[in-house]
């Protein structure tokens, strides 16, 4: 039987989306640099063209404003009582699809509600469009259907992402297994590392670089370090010392990772005027430098609609005689075909007798 390592090296998060620290940089400066070109060119093409040409967004605030849409992502997810998993995939396939695709080509306020309500489906959750759209001020049920397909394709179609919430789970039942811990001690680690699992690994790019049992020890070790250790300690111990550090380096750098983020900026941070003052700039900077072609998505949906139906359609090839009636019997046909009533070893024909010859 394959170990669980063995299967996550097999699934979609680890083949599509895990990248180190320095390929995901990389992957962001490639996008940020092929948006700025096919803009300054539509940008130029425009009539009248536009010039001066208007500053773009780096990399670097590309990602600040891709982090601040995260958590408008989980506010959103949060208003309509949507259960954990759905919140976190909700936010994961958002940073998936600014992964390929800049946020001055596609608008980030119209595609998070399009991520919440696919995360829906791709959780199993049914939740009517109207009612979905109702909640939301200045949307319409076409404005979250419009990107619906395009977020599939820049996610890859990989909907299953993988949350270390069970491992969480399942990693505390482990530690009262072994009847050392007080229960309130678990119980209060538990909630605490839950805490940082619904907001720290997604608002940063944990999901790139670990994997969900990697993030789920690194909130453990923020919480209660001696729990991950005494737990590592009684799973590895057969291992090496070397074995033990490496596991331990691994766990060490996502916690780095998750304190960047922790749970206490999403209300005192990210709700304050600081945010606020810290945010105008960027997102004056993004209308100014938006894509022309691509701020309308219920536009350019309609459109590429229209285009698929003027598009003519290849006319059927006049088919032959033989396609429809069959081809022409050869001798050989034409004598298997006909029918003989063979009398007294003969080739007589009895075609007069209705029922033909006797048995």
């Amino acid at each position: 039987m394959a170990s669980e390592d063995a299967r996550y090296r097999q699934t979609s998060q680890y083949r599509l989306w895990s990248f180190s620290p320095a390929q995901l940089a990389s992957v962001r400066e490639q996008t940020n640099s092929l948006a700025r070109t096919n803009i300054t060119n539509r940008l130029k093409a425009s009539s009248p063209p536009v010039d001066p040409l208007p500053d773009f967004l780096t990399p670097d605030e590309e990602l600040t404003l891709l982090t601040f849409y995260t958590v408008e992502t989980l506010r959103a997810a949060t208003h309509f009582k949507l259960s954990t998993d759905i919140r976190a995939t909700a936010a994961i396939f958002l940073r998936r699809f600014y992964t390929t695709n800049s946020i001055m080509t596609y608008p980030p306020t119209e595609l998070l509600k399009t991520c919440v309500f696919f995360a829906c489906k791709a959780e199993g959750h049914f939740m009517r469009l109207q009612k979905f759209v109702d909640e939301l001020p200045n949307t319409t049920g076409e404005s979250v259907l419009a990107a619906e397909y395009v977020l599939c394709q820049a996610i890859r179609f990989a909907f299953d992402v993988k949350h270390p919430f069970r491992a969480l789970d399942g990693a505390i039942m482990e530690l009262r297994r072994y009847a050392i811990f007080a229960e309130d001690r678990l119980n209060h680690a538990h909630m605490n590392a839950r805490g940082i699992l619904k907001f720290s690994p997604l608002v940063t790019d944990a999901y790139c670089h670990f994997t969900p049992s990697q993030i789920m020890f690194g909130a453990l070790a923020i919480t209660d370090r001696e729990l991950v250790e005494y737990m590592m300690n009684q799973v590895m111990s057969g291992q090496s010392d070397d074995e033990k550090e490496k596991v331990w380096t691994v766990i060490s750098q996502c916690v780095e990772t998750l304190q960047k983020e922790p749970p206490e900026r999403f209300e005192n941070y990210y709700r304050s005027p600081e945010c606020s003052k810290a945010m105008k700039p960027l997102i004056r900077k993004l209308k100014k430098c938006r894509d022309p072609d691509r701020v309308d998505l219920v536009a350019l949906q309609r459109a590429r609609k229209e285009q698929g139906m003027q598009k003519p359609k290849p006319k059927p090839a006049a088919k032959a005689d033989g396609d429809v009636f069959g081809s022409a019997l050869s001798e050989k046909d034409r004598e298997a075909k006909r029918r003989r009533v063979v009398e007294n070893g003969k080739g007589v024909s009895q075609s007069n007798d209705p029922f033909g010859g006797a048995l």
